[in-house]
């Protein structure tokens, strides 16, 4: 069921719930991504728990973000979407081989850290040149392959809609529910104003 939590709206349709719920399921059974390749998946992987590595409390991937980020691309991201996400990985491949002379996953941690830092750089300055009005062609090299043909077309860059799935599907996982956030099992006493402690973890919903 939390695939179709995190589709929000689709909830609402009850063919597309069953097919997040058919994606995920065969995904569960197969242990096989659904709409990645395997390398895209792993890459998908890494740069997840890049960023949210595991600290304290686990990472993204052991949340299996990766998972829930395949299946959600798959049934709930339009071919526009879709493509731009598969030209994002193959960019940060190639960011990954220009600096390093290696593919992302290779990399150690800091160098990964790196390569996502560039990739944040490049999509602000996607956004930006959206807000200005600019052309795609003023964005840089990244923007030029992503951003759609007709250039006042707003869209979401490659590295905003993996930073979004990857913070949704950490915090409504049992894990980033649980451990990087306070939990509180629903149905139970309702308190309309509940004061935090200092240093509290926000409250999980």
């Amino acid at each position: 069921m939390r695939v179709a939590v995190l589709a929000g709206a689709t909830l609402t349709i009850p063919a597309l719930a069953d097919t997040l719920e058919a994606s995920a399921a065969r995904r569960a059974l197969t242990g096989k991504p659904v709409f990645l390749t395997a390398d895209q998946d792993a890459t998908v992987a890494e740069l997840a728990e890049t960023i949210l590595p595991a600290t304290k409390t686990p990472g993204a991937k052991a949340a299996k973000v990766n998972e829930i980020i395949d299946v959600i691309l798959k049934d709930c991201y339009v071919p526009a979407d879709q493509q731009r996400f598969i030209e994002g990985l193959a960019q940060t491949n190639k960011l990954s081989q220009d600096a390093y002379g290696k593919a992302f996953v290779q990399l150690d941690p800091e160098q990964r850290i790196e390569v996502v830092k560039k990739l944040e750089a490049d999509a602000k300055r996607q956004l930006d040149d959206m807000k200005a009005g600019r052309t795609a062609t003023t964005a840089g090299a990244q923007a030029d392959a992503q951003a759609p043909k007709d250039a006042n077309k707003r869209y979401s860059p490659f590295f905003t809609i993996l930073k979004d799935l990857t913070l949704t599907g950490y915090f409504t996982s049992e894990i980033g529910a649980t451990q990087a956030l306070e939990y509180v099992a629903v149905p139970g006493r309702y308190d309309g104003c509940v004061p935090l402690k200092p240093g509290q973890k926000a409250w999980a919903i």
